[in-house]
């Protein structure tokens, strides 16, 4: 993509060739994903023995508290071809070898699948404003990493993704049907192009033993060169 864009290449439309059909080929197209997000949250107090109430701050208090208000706020409703976005936490971690003194830290990570209604610089506003609230409230401090590993994207069907629609129909004789399940892919690479994804199925996709067969190379062979002719 750093290439095309040095050489001033506008791309008009991608196919990206990731397993998108299920049971069978072109049975199912992406017309997007879901973003992901991680991060690690870590809750600063201030340690004390916890026979004396008032000395201490304690981080674990702090940090549940985030947790439950994250995991009850609805982030949306979900769009026509995506769930609503959800969070998950992943992992909590409280370093602490005494079982009656108050530690100085708790941490957990969480990873966030959101749809296209978020970027994930406004998902984050969104959660830091939540975390800041109750951090402030209980007079803690925090520290945020976020990685993004992909940004939602959804390409609203238009006249290439219905041809393909009818390329497929041709080929196959089925009715694709258009979604954005899964989880990131290498679409995530291509910015704002308007895309598909149209590839193999992916009923052994990561196993040790992923595998396809000779007749479905060939069927999808066929299907993506008559898309070729019909674009062009």
């Amino acid at each position: 993509m750093k290439y095309l864009r040095n050489k001033k290449e506008k791309i008009d439309f991608a196919i990206v060739g990731e397993p998108s059909s299920n049971r069978k080929v072109g049975d199912e197209i992406r017309i997007g994903r879901r973003g992901s997000m991680n991060a690690k949250l870590i809750i600063s107090g201030k340690s004390g023995h916890s026979a004396f109430y008032g000395s201490y701050i304690n981080p674990c208090t702090t940090l549940a508290r985030i947790i439950s208000k994250l995991k009850n706020t609805r982030l949306d409703s979900g769009t026509k071809y995506m769930p609503p976005s959800r969070l998950e936490i992943t992992r909590m971690n409280v370093d602490n070898l005494s079982e009656n003194v108050v530690p100085q830290s708790a941490e957990a990570c969480f990873n966030v699948r959101f749809n296209s209604k978020y970027k994930s610089s406004s998902l984050k506003k969104k959660i830091n404003r939540i975390i800041s609230m109750i951090v402030k409230k209980d007079k803690c401090k925090y520290k945020i990493d976020y990685k993004v590993s992909g940004e939602a994207f959804y390409t609203k069907p238009n006249k290439e993704i219905y041809m393909v629609k009818k390329v497929i129909k041709k080929i196959t004789n089925i009715s694709t049907k258009f979604n954005c399940r899964g989880g990131t892919s290498d679409s995530r690479f291509l910015g704002s192009i308007p895309r598909l994804e149209l590839g193999l199925r992916n009923n052994t996709i990561h196993m040790v033993d992923e595998k396809t067969s000779v007749s479905d190379m060939k069927k999808l062979a066929k299907i993506y060169y008559n898309i070729l002719e019909n674009y062009f």
